[in-house]
């Protein structure tokens, strides 16, 4: 992260969200992914924030954000990112999602799509099938160890709860893909965790939308390849 960020906190509703702004211009809202926070975008943030306002955000239930009294969905982060622009006075912005935070985007799309200027999703899906059927089954293993842990530890039943978010959602329709209509970049890496087909299905169901796939690229392409990532996004958001 660069020197010169600025760490806020926003309450929506009973949760405190932690935020990490830094430079100047158009809002650029970065969501990272599941069991993550802000930190997995220190590779972008000093590109980014030549061009952008940037306001990194741990989600609720992550990093320094509180977890409140709700249940955790990816809906109500979606709601917590509007909290944000309101509390910070921007009306509209780019939201780059990565994982589940490019699932969040999608919810945001559907909310309040007059919020947002544009759409970067970076390994998203529309339904826990989009994800590789070992990868899949995987997690389901360590849903099982993770639900024996909770019995027994409440921060364990915290992990679980965050967890299970990646098997239980997000479930959006083609209609609701299909009504989308704002400019959207769409990326994943070629070995990525979501199914290739999965990436494309999101891609054709979007109309307005590009898609770029990182050639030897995994599910953190943004880390692994990130001067071509920031190159690419920039490029799509009119700085390259």
């Amino acid at each position: 992260m660069t020197d010169s960020y600025k760490e806020k906190t926003i309450r929506s509703g009973g949760a405190l969200i932690s935020l990490a702004e830094v430079g100047e211009g158009e809002g650029l809202i970065m969501l990272h992914g599941n069991g993550e926070d802000r930190s997995c975008f220190d590779r972008q943030l000093p590109a980014f924030a030549e061009h952008f306002r940037c306001i990194a955000i741990d989600s609720r239930g992550h990093g320094h954000s509180t977890h409140g009294d709700k249940r955790l969905t990816l809906k109500l982060m979606a709601g917590d990112v509007l909290a944000v622009m309101d509390a910070l006075e921007l009306k509209k912005a780019h939201i780059l999602g990565f994982s589940d935070g490019g699932n969040i985007a999608l919810h945001l799309a559907l909310m309040a799509p007059e919020r947002i200027s544009s759409l970067i999703l970076s390994g998203a899906n529309s339904d826990p099938v989009g994800l590789e059927p070992r990868e899949l089954a995987l997690m389901r293993k360590t849903r099982r160890l993770l639900s024996i842990k909770a019995i027994f530890s409440r921060s364990a039943a915290r992990r679980l709860e965050v967890w299970e978010l990646m098997l239980k959602e997000p479930h959006f329709t083609k209609a609701e893909l299909e009504s989308i209509k704002l400019p959207v970049l769409i990326t994943a890496g070629e070995n990525d965790m979501i199914l290739r087909e999965h990436t494309e299905y999101l891609h054709n169901c979007i109309e307005n939308s590009e898609l770029f796939i990182f050639k030897g690229g995994s599910h953190f392409v943004h880390a692994e390849q990130a001067a071509l990532y920031n190159k690419t996004i920039l490029n799509f958001l009119g700085r390259g």
